[in-house]
């Protein structure tokens, strides 16, 4: 429904009024609406409910309904169809001859009073007609003023910025070197993977920092609630959202400082017995304290804990693709020696330094497609994709994910998976890890994407060059994207970590990198404010605001909570509060790594 012109001018969804007709407002929580429904037919109705969230799902029924009024809270999260039935012996339907009408489309909003009225017409004919009382509120208008707020404020620091800084650094570097190169790592070698001398200036590739403080601020603020925005929050199944790119970002930008890391070890002489060493070291502990926060407001009882996680998917993927770079990065930084010709050296040295990991990577997304496309699966057919649940009929109930979820439960058991997830609340399937094992592997996938970004930074010199590269390759992967997904062939999932999913999430990922270096490492129009701190202290943000989530002053609540703008001010006040924080670990010149 449209909102009336009254209720746009609140930008914080104030309905109004407290009462409208006898239903108190306040007791609504937020995205949710009354609905009253009239019936006038003298026998006992069923309503049944279709939710567009739940993909190829039948219709849930809902609530018994007789003759005169029955008042209804509604969710208003996503539009919903109506279906009434004159027989509610069975829980889903898809097709029903005891139709009462037609199914109604209800496009409901938050606060708004709807009115449902079934009745027989005088030659017996039953109409279903649903009208607005009293007009919803706009939930965009919030999030509109909110943002506008934070891009201004985003605008006046970095001109202010450039107006104090810029002119002054330009010109004391250029006296310095005659000449800036923004190409200087900071990990002690240059972009052409050549020895640093002392006498050059090195610069550290702070879009890195820049990427990865995004990433972690984004997680903070969606894990935090995400304002209740349903299009910020994860998809259910299917599809993609905001909070979808989040973690593959992290895995990423894991990924681009690995060989970074790498070479600098080589280069100081470090044996790689010591790198493979320390690199254990981290694994566990990574996976170990992954561990340790999914105890976190779920007890630790050993019959339950959860065994996968986010972490535990940085530890397994940040081993594997260190071991494959431990084992084929060479102590030289060229390909000079093995392949003749400087204009192919020059051109594709970055792939041809990391071939040998290429050819491994792609054998294990071989394996995976094998896996989950040709396996069998108890019960299910080979190749399916789906929530299970009640899609499609209940016809694969059990097969929540296929092959990937199968393995799942196989191996550690449905108690140790996650059990709050949306799929299984809109699909009413089984209990379905997101971070399960067999996603794994095409995560390795996507790390390595990020190696190849890091390769692009070590092996080629210009700012040209390396943003023409990542570009090259973010184009490469909305392709790939594009032909698996649009057919249908490998739908976009975060839940499953589908190739198509790796594709988009990666396909973004070198061009937002592109855009950041653009803008901080080249034009130096941008410091990175407010993402370069965070980024330098991901890990203590990440446990911090899993460990602090129900403490004050990282976490309050003020009267009932039940709309965007009050949850939308809150959730940005605990990301707002982690910024803070890193900024001072930043001022003191603390910084932790695993």
């Amino acid at each position: 429904m449209v909102p009336s012109n009254e209720s746009m001018t609140s930008w914080i969804e104030d309905p109004g009024v407290d009462r409208w007709r006898g239903l108190s407002l306040s007791e609504l929580g937020v995205d949710e609406a009354f609905v009253n429904v009239t019936s006038t037919i003298k026998e006992t109705l069923w309503l049944y409910i279709l939710n567009e969230d739940c993909e190829r799902c039948p219709y849930q029924r809902h609530t018994i309904l007789n003759t005169g009024e029955t008042i209804l809270k509604m969710s208003t999260k996503r539009n919903l169809k109506f279906r009434v039935l004159t027989d509610g012996g069975a829980d889903i339907v898809a097709v029903s001859n005891h139709r009462v009408c037609e199914d109604v489309t209800a496009e409901l909003g938050e606060f708004g009073v709807y009115d449902f009225l079934l009745e027989q017409n005088s030659d017996d004919q039953v109409s279903c007609n649903l009208t607005t009382t009293k007009e919803c509120v706009n939930i965009y208008l919030p999030l509109a003023a909110i943002l506008a707020g934070l891009a201004i404020l985003a605008l006046a620091s970095t001109f202010l910025t450039c107006v104090i800084k810029k002119t002054i650094m330009y010109c004391k570097e250029k006296k310095t070197s005659g000449k800036v190169t923004c190409e200087m790592s900071d990990y002690g070698v240059d972009d052409r993977g050549t020895q640093v001398s002392p006498k050059m200036t090195k610069h550290r590739i702070r879009s890195l920092d820049t990427f990865r403080g995004l990433a972690v601020v984004l997680m903070i603020f969606v894990n935090d609630g995400a304002g209740h925005y349903w299009f910020l929050e994860h998809s259910t199944w299917n599809g993609i959202l905001l909070a979808d790119f989040v973690f593959p970002w992290f895995l990423w930008i894991m990924g681009v400082c690995i060989p970074l890391s790498l070479r600098s070890q080589l280069k100081r002489g470090v044996y790689r017995w010591r790198i493979l060493a320390n690199v254990i070291k981290r694994t566990i502990i990574l996976f170990g304290l992954g561990v340790m926060l999914n105890t976190v407001g779920h007890g630790s009882d050993l019959e339950t804990i959860r065994i996968p996680g986010v972490l535990q998917r940085f530890s397994v993927t940040y081993f594997i693709i260190a071991v494959l770079g431990i084992c084929f990065t060479p102590r030289t930084s060229s390909a000079e020696n093995r392949f003749p010709g400087s204009g192919f050296r020059e051109m594709f040295q970055d792939v041809i330094i990391i071939f040998p990991q290429w050819i491994v990577v792609l054998s294990i997304v071989a394996a995976h497609c094998y896996f989950v496309f040709f396996s069998p699966v108890p019960g299910c057919s080979s190749g399916y994709l789906g929530p299970g649940g009640i899609q499609d009929m209940r016809r694969f109930t059990d097969c929540t994910g296929g092959m990937t979820g199968y393995v799942d439960r196989l191996l550690f058991g449905v108690n140790h998976l996650y059990n709050n997830s949306e799929v299984t609340k809109v699909y009413q399937s089984e209990p379905f890890d997101p971070e399960g094992l067999l996603g794994v592997m095409p995560s390795i996938l996507q790390v390595f994407f990020g190696v190849q970004a890091g390769s692009i930074l070590l092996n080629h010199g210009k700012c040209k060059s390396k943003m023409i590269r990542w570009f090259i390759w973010g184009v490469i992967n909305a392709v790939l994207a594009l032909v698996l997904a649009l057919p249908g062939i490998v739908p976009i999932n975060k839940n499953l970590w589908s190739l198509s999913y790796v594709f988009t999430t990666t396909s973004s990922a070198f061009f937002l990198l592109c855009f950041i270096y653009f803008l901080q490492d080249h034009l130096r129009l941008w410091n990175g404010v407010p993402f370069k701190a965070p980024g330098m202290n991901p890990i203590i943000l990440y446990v911090g605001h899993i460990l602090t989530y129900n403490l004050f002053p990282f976490n309050w609540t003020y009267g009932k909570m039940n709309t965007h703008f009050i949850l939308m001010i809150e959730n940005l006040w605990t990301t707002s509060l982690w910024i803070i924080i890193a900024y001072w670990l930043y001022y003191i010149e603390f910084f932790l790594s695993i």
